[in-house]
């Protein structure tokens, strides 16, 4: 099946900014080498990648076990919706801890640091459903003559402004927050 083809390289990209993001939040709250600005920083990504990208693509999917008799608020539709809210909620925070950080707030530290973990750790364990029970249900539930269409309509997702400054912009973002991040050690 070629759906998950067309995810692959978001999904690798989206794991090496969670490897980096994964180790800042546990560094952030003893390392005084940590600046906000990472977050702030790590947060663009997640606004115009992660929420504004993948996850459009991901409706493409979730539309696909809806018309398959799927429920939109249980089951695997509701866990995938649910993942993305807590993730949208979990960067929301860390934004504004970093925010407040950044402009003197030294105990916002903390909530930076655990925000994103939470982000990360709910990320990845969507990432893992993904693999593990939603694209097996697409696989199920998709007839093979509509892939076609579903392929296209994930590639034209890019070109409606989900990746408006196109991915090499966000490949150039995971590679500062890794700098800065080796600068923390």
């Amino acid at each position: 099946m070629r759906v998950p083809r067309n995810l692959q390289t978001d999904q690798e990209q989206i794991a090496r900014f969670l490897n980096v993001l994964g180790g800042a939040s546990l560094e952030v709250r003893t390392n005084k080498r940590a600046k906000a600005k990472f977050f702030l920083l790590a947060h663009v990504f997640i606004q115009d990648y992660v929420q504004a990208g993948f996850f459009k693509k991901e409706e493409v999917l979730i539309n696909i076990l809806i018309d398959g008799g799927f429920s939109e608020s249980q089951g695997p539709v509701g866990a995938m919706r649910a993942d993305q809210k807590k993730c949208a909620d979990d960067a929301e925070t860390m934004l504004a801890a970093a925010s407040a950080w950044q402009n003197g707030d030294e105990n916002a530290r903390a909530e930076v640091g655990w925000s994103a973990h939470e982000y990360s750790s709910t990320l990845r364990q969507h990432l893992e459903r993904l693999k593990t029970l939603i694209y097996p249900l697409i696989e199920q539930t998709l007839p093979m003559e509509a892939e076609e269409k579903v392929t296209e309509d994930i590639k034209a997702i890019i070109f409606e402004g989900g990746l408006k400054d196109g991915a090499e912009k966000y490949v150039k973002i995971i590679g500062e927050l890794e700098e800065e991040y080796k600068d923390w050690k």
